[in-house]
């Protein structure tokens, strides 16, 4: 026995002298241990990672076996990582999807703030016997909710869900109501609120909107277009840019939080979803920064308060249910009014349920001007383990069940595997190449990018290829740094076209994408260019590219759809992967089409209020002066078809050429789908574009360079 306590006496000195850490190189190396194991630990019990996360806080907190000292480094890694997760809200929401659900987004953070802070109010005047503001405030924390299981619904694909989105929507604008009340109950209690205080506040967030909405932006855009191809650079501009707009938003009188979210609301446009600095931005986010804060979080909680009387239990239990409870009222409440299903519900009410970063400042700020005492901290802090153990195991049961629904939906809409083949016999371009395949590759496909290195095969042709193949290379090692699957191939063949219509083949090749410089340079005027010859010897949808700036600094699109392309039967796959890039590129989009194929577009886009987009019906090109007002932020997209095809129109075909002869710095994107059914009479019978109009224009064309030549 004696012996036992000696070595309980020993124990206890060993970690009396060696605990807690207080060496940052130690503390940095164990909590990266923790985000390591903790995950793969509880997922063999089937208990989400940010559950394994949270405990492992509350095992190494200061309230439990105090292992680690929270130092000024690591409450860096948390702030940062709690703003990250508002940031990435911002920056992931669908801004179409937000446009059609702006509406709901609305009523549910109306019903999420109303009705927690309602029944919350009831609670705290009739059952804890709290006094006006007090209650008021306590009442507000019900209300607040922080996206703590995001990256849940992040990692299981459903960013772009309806009811995602509009519990992001929702989180705005209840954590705004919230914060700003907080801001007026402290004036309150301090005496400061006057007409004065109504109008700085107001002032203020107007101005932290204006100039992280709007200037924000356009900042971002110019700044990329001068560093392009400087990934470091690119990300820690995009960092600075959330704690410039978190500082800004602390000065605005709001949590920094709020300015987070503003920040990611303003680069959506400006970073495409599929891009190379998107998937940075993510995959560092969820593996540093978002681990840090849930670590954070979890050592804040105090398990002696368990064992010292049952008043803090019951406190704590009446939280928790009234914060659970009204979660879920408004989650059911939004569902039913929108018809969403059962899991879409389940989602929503588990993004809302967790209660974190907002909740700690709201009774942080109540405790420092005397509202609230120590029982309703400890209460509090019991409340947000249990709120976001709950919020991650129904978010993650739901987002699966969602995820599985949506895998099932796209199977039967998917016509064929999506494979996009990029032939390079030049690589100068190949960097503006991949990344225009990565914005157009459906971000559910799980297969690889095909880059094609391929060369003539002449004496030189080992050594050409070599050097398009190594800077292919380079190119590839930072894509694949990103997390984006790309399959380098090489050919030497007699003809290049030929060479890249038998690889397509032998791959399954859906998309050809080739860059406007490489399919004129080996034109000629008998056997004409690749382009040309690629459209006759392939089957496959062919993209034509001429990208003069980075892609995400375009201010403005265009796009012109030849006359009856709805009838193409490859329309369907490339007007989805023209809607991906007006999603992504440019801040306003015109949409130029006659009626028929204007209506197949909006239909295809979703777009049922036609609010995405400035749709305009063309009857005729003939006349056209689309590109006569030429910008040079403007992004032209031509959507043509190949000759002797129910769509193809000379007007539009020739387009891209006037265009590139007119502007020389214009960029634009030409897109030839697949074209392999054949059309019924009465489809025949409604062209209005005869075939011989196009035989007159070239002879018009011809008359004229003749009558340049003699008059030179």
């Amino acid at each position: 026995m004696l012996q036992i306590s000696a070595n309980l006496l020993a124990f206890k000195d060993f970690f009396d002298h060696y605990l807690p850490v207080k060496n940052p190189v130690l503390i940095l190396s164990l909590t990266l241990l923790i985000i390591l194991f903790a995950p793969l630990i509880l997922k063999r019990f089937r208990i989400p990672g940010i559950i394994g996360l949270i405990i492992a806080g509350v095992i190494i907190g200061p309230n439990t076996l105090h292992i680690i000292e929270k130092s000024t480094s690591f409450e860096l890694f948390s702030k940062t990582g709690l703003l990250y997760i508002m940031f990435l809200a911002g920056l992931e929401i669908d801004m179409q999807e937000y446009k059609q659900n702006r509406a709901k987004s609305l009523v549910f953070g109306a019903l999420t703030f109303f009705i927690p802070i309602t029944i919350g109010y009831i609670v705290c005047i009739y059952v804890f016997g709290f006094s006006l503001w007090p209650s008021l405030l306590l009442a507000s924390m019900f209300s607040t909710h922080t996206l703590l299981s995001y990256p849940i619904v992040s990692n299981m694909g459903i960013v772009k869900n309806r009811a995602v989105q509009v519990s992001f929507g929702g989180t705005i604008i209840t954590d705004s109501a919230v914060l700003i009340l907080l801001g007026v109950i402290t004036n309150v209690v301090g005496g400061e609120i006057n007409t004065m205080f109504w109008i700085r506040l107001v002032f203020s967030l107007g101005l932290l909107g204006f100039a992280v909405l709007y200037i924000l932006p356009k900042i971002s855009r110019w700044f990329f277009r001068n560093i392009e191809g400087q990934g470091s650079s690119q990300y820690i501009y995009v960092l600075a840019v959330v704690f410039i707009s978190g500082f800004f938003s602390e000065l605005a009188g709001v949590e920094p939080i709020i300015g987070a979210f503003l920040a990611g609301l303003a680069l959506n446009r400006v970073i495409p979803h599929n891009s190379i600095l998107m998937n940075r931005v993510i995959f560092i986010g969820n593996t540093i920064f978002i681990p840090f804060f849930l670590i954070s979080a979890g050592m804040l909680v105090d398990f002696s308060l368990f064992f010292k009387g049952t008043n803090a239990l019951v406190f704590a239990g009446i939280l928790s249910i009234v914060a659970i409870g009204t979660k879920w009222l408004a989650a059911q409440a939004t569902g039913f009014i929108y018809k969403y299903t059962k899991y879409e519900k389940r989602v929503m009410f588990g993004l809302s349920a967790s209660h974190a970063a907002a909740t700690l400042a709201v009774i942080k700020v109540g405790y420092d001007i005397g509202l609230f005492d120590q029982n309703v901290i400890n209460g509090t802090i019991i409340l947000i383990l249990i709120t976001c153990m709950v919020s991650s195991f129904v978010t993650e049961r739901a987002a699966r069940n969602i995820a599985i629904d949506d895998t099932e939906t796209s199977k039967k809409i998917i016509d064929r595997t999506e494979r996009i083949l990029i032939p390079v016999s030049n690589p100068e371009n190949i960097a503006r190449l991949i990344d225009l395949s990565l914005m157009i590759k459906d971000p559910k496909s799980h297969e690889p990018i095909y880059p094609l290195s391929i060369v003539e095969d002449t004496a030189e042709a080992d050594e050409k290829i070599n050097v398009v193949k190594k800077v292919i290379d380079s190119v590839v090692e930072q894509i694949s740094s990103g997390d984006k699957k790309v399959q380098v191939l090489k050919k030497v063949d007699l003809s290049i076209v030929d060479g890249i219509a038998r690889t397509a083949k032998a791959y399954n090749i859906s998309d050809i994408l080739i860059s406007w410089k490489a399919q004129q340079g080996s034109g000629n005027l008998i056997f004409g260019s690749i382009a040309d010859n690629l459209l006759v010897k392939t089957k496959q949808s062919i993209i034509i590219s001429k990208i003069i700036q980075p892609l995400n600094t375009y201010n403005k699109v265009i796009v012109v759809l030849s006359p009856n392309a709805e009838l193409e039967s490859g329309f369907n796959l490339v007007a989805k992967k023209i809607n991906s890039i007006l999603k992504q590129v440019g801040s306003s989009s015109t949409v130029y089409g006659q009626q028929k194929t204007i209506e197949a577009f909006v239909k295809l886009a979703n777009d049922k209020k036609r609010e995405f987009y400035n749709y305009l019906i063309v009857n005729s090109f003939d006349d056209s002066d689309i590109i006569d007002a030429v910008k040079p932020d403007d992004l032209y997209i031509f959507l043509s078809s190949r000759k002797q095809t129910v769509s193809f129109d000379f007007h539009v075909d020739n387009m891209p050429k006037a265009l590139n002869k007119n502007s020389e710095f214009t960029s634009f994107i030409l897109f030839y789908p697949e074209s392999l059914k054949s059309l019924s009479d009465s489809q025949i019978t409604e062209m209005t574009v005869p075939a011989i109009q196009e035989q007159i224009d070239k002879v018009i064309q011809l008359k004229d360079k003749i009558k340049g030549v003699f008059k030179k």
